[in-house]
Protein backbone atom coordinates (compact mmCIF):
# COMPACT_ATOMS: atom_id res chain seq x y z
CA UNK A 1 0.00 0.00 0.00
CA UNK A 2 1.23 3.50 -0.81
CA UNK A 3 0.32 6.91 0.56
CA UNK A 4 0.10 9.99 -1.64
CA UNK A 5 0.10 13.51 -0.24
CA UNK A 6 -1.42 16.21 -2.42
CA UNK A 7 -1.48 19.94 -1.70
CA UNK A 8 -4.58 21.51 -3.24
CA UNK A 9 -5.82 25.06 -3.34
CA UNK A 10 -8.93 25.51 -1.23
CA UNK A 11 -10.99 26.42 -4.28
CA UNK A 12 -10.08 23.12 -6.01
CA UNK A 13 -10.81 20.65 -3.18
CA UNK A 14 -14.33 19.88 -4.40
CA UNK A 15 -13.03 18.98 -7.86
CA UNK A 16 -10.43 16.58 -6.48
CA UNK A 17 -12.92 14.99 -4.09
CA UNK A 18 -15.31 14.46 -6.98
CA UNK A 19 -12.56 12.68 -8.92
CA UNK A 20 -11.70 10.49 -5.92
CA UNK A 21 -15.35 9.61 -5.33
CA UNK A 22 -15.79 8.57 -8.96
CA UNK A 23 -12.93 6.10 -8.91
CA UNK A 24 -13.70 2.41 -8.59
CA UNK A 25 -14.27 1.44 -4.97
CA UNK A 26 -11.20 -0.81 -4.85
CA UNK A 27 -8.76 1.89 -6.04
CA UNK A 28 -8.58 3.98 -2.87
CA UNK A 29 -9.04 2.30 0.50
CA UNK A 30 -9.47 5.56 2.43
CA UNK A 31 -8.76 9.26 2.21
CA UNK A 32 -8.55 12.06 4.72
CA UNK A 33 -8.82 15.81 4.38
CA UNK A 34 -6.22 17.61 6.48
CA UNK A 35 -6.52 21.36 6.75
CA UNK A 36 -3.61 23.56 7.68
CA UNK A 37 -4.02 27.11 8.77
CA UNK A 38 -1.80 29.80 7.30
CA UNK A 39 0.44 29.86 10.39
CA UNK A 40 1.22 26.15 10.00
CA UNK A 41 1.89 26.58 6.27
CA UNK A 42 4.27 29.48 6.93
CA UNK A 43 6.12 27.52 9.61
CA UNK A 44 6.46 24.53 7.28
CA UNK A 45 7.90 26.67 4.50
CA UNK A 46 10.44 28.25 6.83
CA UNK A 47 11.45 25.03 8.58
CA UNK A 48 11.79 22.99 5.36
CA UNK A 49 14.68 25.20 4.24
CA UNK A 50 16.44 24.89 7.60
CA UNK A 51 15.93 21.15 7.89
CA UNK A 52 17.18 20.50 4.37
CA UNK A 53 20.52 22.12 5.32
CA UNK A 54 20.77 20.11 8.53
CA UNK A 55 19.73 16.74 7.10
CA UNK A 56 21.46 17.02 3.74
CA UNK A 57 24.69 15.22 4.64
CA UNK A 58 26.11 11.70 4.45
CA UNK A 59 26.08 11.23 8.22
CA UNK A 60 22.30 11.50 8.38
CA UNK A 61 21.52 10.04 4.95
CA UNK A 62 19.99 6.92 6.52
CA UNK A 63 17.14 9.07 7.86
CA UNK A 64 16.34 10.57 4.44
CA UNK A 65 14.16 7.60 3.56
CA UNK A 66 11.73 8.65 6.31
CA UNK A 67 11.22 12.15 4.88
Amino acid sequence: MQTIKIDIEDSKVDIVLNIINNLKSDVISKYEIVKQNSEQKDFTKISDKSFSKIWDNKEDAIYDRFL
